[in-house]
Parts: structure tokens; C-alpha cells; sequence
């Protein structure tokens, strides 16, 4: 660590990687051999996939990230962004400048059928029941993100209020601690995070853990730093290079969706019920008449 502080974190990640790659354990070096030969390339790359080119366990591929001073992989990962020359890779994944729209809008809609089809095959048939469960048997559920997971937060709320779930969405951190710290082990936690990553959020789970909640986590990446606090993790995958991308989103939403179908076919004559009676309320002509009260 006392070599980092020499070369300094906000300077050339590149640079830096070359200057420490000599005092790196021998696990690591394969990491830092493969970033160096592979910059380009890995920002589309998740961390579990960059470990397996390396030859590597997907730990050490965290520690890697944590030698030279970074968090961990999406901190690093943007750093190296950073670091690279200017290309169009640093908007979209897969693109060229010499791309016509119609190549461009293709590869768009390619790259989010990418994260449904990879998010699909990784779902993981025990997480989704238990969530279920967890879910069902909720006194209340608490619903929260940040930034722009937020909308899904409250897609979620949409989705479960529709259902006479008891529920609620926080998107402001400051009051996510507060209404977190007021739940018991009766209740649930979902917390949305692509990057698992993010601090509030992270804050905002473990302050569930530490009072015994049970604690839903809709990421990206089964190493995120929030997944320590979890006891269901359900991944919503992309190989966008940037963080914040609608291709993750699209994912979110897909998992978001079909939690709220199986919880409506477990039961079904009450969601439909319910359904009716919200379009009866949306339908109804506004002022109301004097009588129908």
C-alpha cells in the first residue's frame, strides 16, 4: 500500500498497473498481465469472466482491485475507462464510428437482448423461490435504491402494490436508514443495485443485517460488496462497460416483473379483484356528482 500512495490514485491506472505489476503476488500478476494486454477488451468484461481468462479464482481477481487501491472492480473498472484514449466504446459497447444508425440502433437492441438472454440463464430457481417466500410472508417490505436503479424501486413498488402488498419505496438515502433501522425480522428489505457497489445502499443493507432482516438483492455482480449483506441475490446481468446502462435496467425490470407474476398467480382471483378495482377507480369521471358518495 505504501507503493500505491507513491504513484498515486488519481493518476494513469495503466501506468500505475505497469509500476506495480513486479510486487504483485503471482495470482495477481495474471490479472495484471491479462488488463494490460487486454484494456480494451475487459471493460466489457464482468470480473468473474476476466478471472476465468486469467486462469484465476474470481477472489483473486477482487483482491487484485483492492492491491492497487481501488474498492473493488466497478471503481477500477472506471478508472480504467478513464485511463483509455477517447473512443466510441466509452458510449456504447461494440460500436464503431464508422457505424451507420441502422448498425447502431441494431447493435443497441442486440446488447439488451444480451442481458435478458444471459440474465435468464443464470437465474438461479432456489433464489427466486426463496424470494417468494420472503416476499409472501412479509409484514412489510421495503423497496430501495439510488441514482438511476431508482425507477426500478418504484417499479417494483407499482408492481406489489397492485397486489394489496403492504409495501414501501425509498430512493433518498439519508431517509432509507432512518425507515430501515425501524423494520423487524418480520419484514423484508429488496435493495436494487447494479454495481453492488454503491455506498448508500450498502449502508442501507447492512443496517438490515445488523437487526436481523431479511435483506433481497436485485445486482450485477455476485461479488459486489452489498451481496455479504444478502440472503437472496438475483442477477440482472450486462456486459455494458459503463455502469449505468438501460441494457441493466431492461434486466432489472425483467426480474422485477416476473417476481410480481408468480406472486400474482399464487394469487390469482384476489390480483384480479384488485386489478378491477383500480381501473374502476382510474375509469371513474372526475368531479364526482352529488350522490355518489
Amino acid at each position: 500500500m505504501d507503493q500505491l500512495q507513491n504513484f498515486g490514485l488519481e493518476g494513469d491506472t495503466l501506468a500505475r498497473l505497469r509500476g506495480l505489476l513486479p510486487s504483485l503476488s503471482p495470482a495477481e500478476r495474471k490479472i495484471g498481465e491479462y488488463v494490460l494486454d487486454n484494456s480494451e477488451k475487459i471493460i466489457r468484461m464482468t470480473l468473474a469472466k476476466i478471472a476465468n481468462q486469467a486462469g484465476v479464482s474470481d477472489a483473486t481477481a477482487v483482491r487484485f482491485c483492492r492491491t492497487l487501491g481501488y474498492e473493488g472492480w466497478l471503481e477500477f473498472k472506471i478508472a480504467l475507462i478513464q485511463a483509455l484514449p477517447y473512443s466510441p466504446q466509452l458510449i456504447h459497447s461494440n460500436i464503431s464510428i464508422e457505424d451507420d444508425p441502422v448498425v447502431l440502433a441494431r447493435k443497441v437492441l442486440l446488447g439488451n437482448k444480451q442481458a435478458l438472454d444471459e440474465t435468464l440463464a443464470l437465474l438461479d430457481e432456489d433464489a427466486i423461490q426463496k424470494a417468494l417466500n420472503l416476499l409472501s410472508c412479509a409484514r412489510l417490505i421495503l423497496i430501495v435504491a439510488v441514482g438511476t436503479s431508482g425507477p426500478m424501486a418504484h417499479e417494483m413498488y407499482n408492481r406489489l402494490l397492485r397486489l394489496g402488498m403492504n409495501c414501501q419505496v425509498q430512493t433518498d438515502s439519508y431517509l432509507q436508514v432512518m425507515q430501515v433501522s425501524l423494520l423487524t425480522p418480520q419484514d423484508v428489505l429488496v435493495v436494487i443495485s447494479q454495481t453492488g457497489d454503491s455506498y448508500d445502499p450498502r449502508r442501507t443493507a447492512a443496517e438490515a443485517k445488523r437487526a436481523g432482516v431479511p435483506v433481497i438483492c436485485i445486482t450485477g455482480n455476485t461479488l459486489s460488496p452489498i451481496t455479504t449483506y444478502a440472503d437472496v441475490v438475483l442477477l440482472s446481468v450486462t456486459q455494458e462497460s459503463m455502469p449505468e446502462t438501460i441494457s441493466s435496467r431492461i434486466a432489472q425490470y425483467a426480474l422485477i416483473h416476473a417476481l410480481y407474476i408468480c406472486l400474482a398467480m399464487k394469487s390469482m382471483d384476489q390480483t384480479i379483484e384488485n386489478e378491477q378495482t383500480i381501473w374502476k377507480a382510474l375509469m371513474r369521471k372526475f368531479p364526482y356528482q352529488a350522490g355518489e358518495f
